[in-house]
């Protein structure tokens, strides 16, 4: 069941999925106050459930943050899925929750190869961070089985645990290029929270 959206255009009502970079284009003709109201009135409309897809492995999850009031984000879930490409052991999603529901951003954040690992760290977590989001943030490995994604300061087993969820874990032991992605990751983690500080 489709209907016309004054602001979002036609929407599927019973399986609403909407594209990111046409949402985020829309956010830059309004406040940030006016688009989150928006998000929240079709969240009502919808049941409570709302997809935003990108079919790259780079989605501007940044820009999307960017556009919304941060406080209205109760807080975050990460979680991997099976159902996005058949090619690779999984890609990772992520729910912000809001206060009429939670909105789905659905991507092709996969960690295979280098590329896509500093990825996912540059348009996932970094976002997260820069937003100040990351403090109420949970990786969630299964039902019953989900911590916060920052525990106790701890940025390297933030990130150990971040490659743990996409199915492409980093080894912690190597000396080789693991250990030196670890330690790139890591500064690039501090460096955003730095600069949420700043701000």
């Amino acid at each position: 069941m489709y209907y016309d959206d004054f602001f979002f255009g036609k929407v599927n009502v019973k399986k609403p999925v909407l594209n990111l970079r046409e949402v985020i284009s829309l956010s830059n003709q309004v406040s940030c106050e006016f688009f989150t109201n928006q998000i929240n009135r079709l969240l009502f409309k919808t049941g409570g459930r709302l997809t935003l897809s990108d079919g790259t492995s780079f989605p501007p999850l940044k820009d999307f943050l960017d556009s919304i009031l941060v406080e209205q984000a109760g807080f975050v879930e990460l979680y991997a899925r099976t159902d996005v490409n058949n090619n690779v052991e999984a890609t990772l999603a992520c729910d912000i929750f809001f206060p009429e529901g939670v909105i789905t951003i659905m991507a092709h954040w996969c960690a295979y190869k280098t590329m896509r690992a500093d990825e996912i760290i540059s348009t996932l977590l970094i976002p997260l961070h820069l937003k100040g989001l990351h403090e109420r943030t949970y990786i969630v490995f299964g039902n019953d089985d989900k911590e916060h994604l920052l525990c106790d300061g701890d940025i390297e087993n933030e990130i150990i645990n971040f490659f743990k969820l996409s199915k492409y874990p980093l080894d912690i032991t190597s000396e080789g290029n693991d250990r030196k992605r670890i330690d790139e990751y890591c500064s690039l983690v501090k460096n955003a929270m730095m600069e949420n500080k700043g701000d």
